[in-house]
């Protein structure tokens, strides 16, 4: 999937977090966590919105893991997650970080690749004949990630 398709992804997610009765604090703070979080498994490849922005951390990354290996593994969240346990970062941070990232996960599923989502298991999960990353199917995915995001928040919000 393409970076736009992740962070509107990772949006709806946090949209369905909070329609589902999922509270934060500061919502600004938790959408902002949620964008980010949806492109950080993509550190492991080259042309990503953040490995544009900081070179050497996907050059590294993509040299020893390879792409949607580790970084796409549940492996990685829970990493993270206890990292997070580690720290006093506002929760709403951690959960849009954590929730971005899964999301981003769970999209990549559907795509041609899959994932190697129990790494460090070579197992690829995926659809067979997933979508083309940039094809006219996620396009369409993507227009209706948008839609819901409107209606969920105009739902929460009005």
């Amino acid at each position: 999937m393409e970076g736009k398709t992740h962070i509107v992804g990772g949006l709806a997610a946090g949209a369905l977090y909070l329609n589902l009765g999922g509270t934060v604090g500061h919502e600004a703070l938790f959408f902002g966590s949620l964008a980010l979080g949806a492109l950080i498994p993509d550190i492991d490849h080259t042309g990503s919105s953040i490995g544009r922005r900081v070179p050497l951390i996907d050059n590294i990354v993509s040299t020893v893991f390879g792409h949607r290996s580790f970084t796409h593994s549940l492996l990685f969240l829970v990493l993270a997650f206890f990292l997070f346990q580690q720290t006093s970062l506002p929760k709403e941070f951690e959960t849009g970080i954590l929730l971005g990232m899964f999301s981003h996960m769970i999209l990549d599923m559907l795509t041609k690749q899959g994932i190697k989502f129990l790494w460090p298991l070579k197992i690829n999960i995926g659809i067979p004949g997933g979508i083309r990353t940039g094809g006219t199917i996620e396009q369409g995915f993507f227009t209706v990630l948008i839609v819901y995001l409107c209606y969920v928040g105009y739902q929460i919000y009005l």
